[in-house]
């Protein structure tokens, strides 16, 4: 996703759409980073509990690994809309994702 971050940032740089929204480029980066810390962190409690002889649920974590998709799929249909936004800003045919994108 980080690489896709960056080309969502050349398309804007490209396209002369940057100035002025780096902001929100870097309020989702630090969304990504938010959701690798939390995967992150499930792992090593994982890791700490196995160690200590202890098993993991399976469904449960199948249900977490899932959520964990859900969260990063929406994610990146956010980013992918708001920077489709950003993109065609002015574009009188694009039917916007979201309103209040300037």
């Amino acid at each position: 996703m980080r690489r896709q971050m960056e080309r969502f940032k050349q398309q804007l740089s490209d396209q002369g759409k940057l100035q002025g929204r780096e902001s929100v480029l870097i309020a989702f980066d630090h969304l990504l980073d938010l959701l690798d810390e939390h995967e992150e962190k499930h792992r090593l409690e994982i890791g700490a509990r196995s160690t200590n002889g202890e098993k993991s649920n399976g469904e449960v974590e199948a249900a977490i690994r899932a959520e964990t998709e859900f969260f990063r799929d929406a994610v990146r249909t956010v980013i992918e809309r708001t920077i489709a936004d950003l993109v065609h800003r002015g574009d009188k045919e694009w039917k916007k994702f979201y309103d209040r994108i300037d």
